[in-house]
């Protein structure tokens, strides 16, 4: 852990932070702290998470990854509104829990603020899942019921679903619902190399949430299924199997989800998954020294050599 250090200050740069070059991490630190230190707040960071003295702003235990990931895609002058903005939005989230609270029990009340999002389980790990309500996804995806608020999304108690009367599944399908509606996907057939894929992307949390419509977009599955990766909250790329085009998509595919998933912001999985008959399977890989490595499952395989 450490306290407030000089602007420009040579530091060592942490694994959760490796996407800064020094001079930006070192930027995003200190905006960080001068942050806190104008709301007269203590902090201690550690391993990418603010832990903060009490306060009467509602801060506690903070992560500070997706505040970073935007703040990379930045530049170091505009840290300090990005952070500013980020923090200020939380405060005002916080706010606005504590009045909805008053008004959790009532179904009719809440319904239209319940969704669905995709999280990685890391994430369900630090929060908890005692503390939410969902269900494995596929690889290290976890779906959970959530409150979809305009300044934020807060996870759904299990104890706040008490008196509502609805079963889990029940639940679910009135927050996929709820975000289908809300947030309309955005796909276009983009060029990749030299094949097209098709690409999700949104400002929102939730284009992820494609996953659970597939079935009703016929135009991204090809004969032999599809590929699909979401990397993070905003993105998704998917690439429809005909034939053995498939090799070079996969070539192409597989290490820009790897990437983007480290880029993010709001990163959520760098697996790819093999989409047909309404059935996932993961196809594993890894990336070393910039170089892929495939592991296909058996049925995969089996569908390669059948391609012409």
């Amino acid at each position: 852990m450490f306290s407030f250090f000089k602007k420009n200050t040579k530091t060592e740069i942490p694994n959760w932070a490796s996407f800064f070059e020094n001079s930006e991490y070192s930027t995003f630190i200190y905006e960080i702290e001068n942050y806190f230190k104008r709301q007269n707040i203590e902090i201690e960071i550690s391993d990418g998470i603010i832990v903060a003295t009490e306060n009467e702003l509602g801060f506690s235990n903070l992560g500070l990854s997706n505040v970073a990931q935007n703040c990379k895609q930045d530049k170091p002058k505009n840290y300090k509104d990005i952070i500013k903005n980020h923090f200020d939005s939380l405060i005002e989230a916080n706010k606005f829990e504590i009045e909805f609270e008053k008004i959790a029990n009532d179904l009719e009340k809440v319904k239209n603020y319940i969704g669905v999002r995709l999280y990685n389980k890391e994430y369900i790990d630090y929060v908890g899942k005692e503390f939410a309500i969902g269900k494995d996804f596929e690889g290290d995806i976890y779906s959970m019921l959530v409150f979809d608020f305009q300044h934020s999304i807060a996870n759904i108690k299990p104890e706040q679903i008490n008196g509502w009367g609805k079963s889990i599944d029940e639940l679910f399908e009135i927050g996929l619902q709820n975000i289908k509606d809300k947030y309309p996907l955005q796909i276009t057939k983009e060029s990749f190399n030299t094949f097209d894929i098709w690409f999700a992307n949104s400002d929102h949390f939730f284009t992820p949430n494609i996953v659970f419509d597939l079935e009703n977009r016929k135009e991204l599955i090809g004969s032999k299924g599809l590929l699909i990766g979401i990397p993070h909250r905003h993105s998704a790329i998917i690439y429809p199997i005909e034939n053995l085009e498939v090799i070079n998509a996969v070539n192409g595919i597989f290490p820009a989800i790897y990437n983007m998933n480290i880029e993010g912001p709001g990163s959520l999985s760098n697996k790819v998954f093999w989409y047909i008959d309404a059935t996932f399977t993961e196809i594993p890989y890894k990336m070393e020294d910039g170089k892929l490595q495939l592991f296909p499952p058996d049925n995969f395989l089996k569908l390669l050599n059948e391609l012409t």
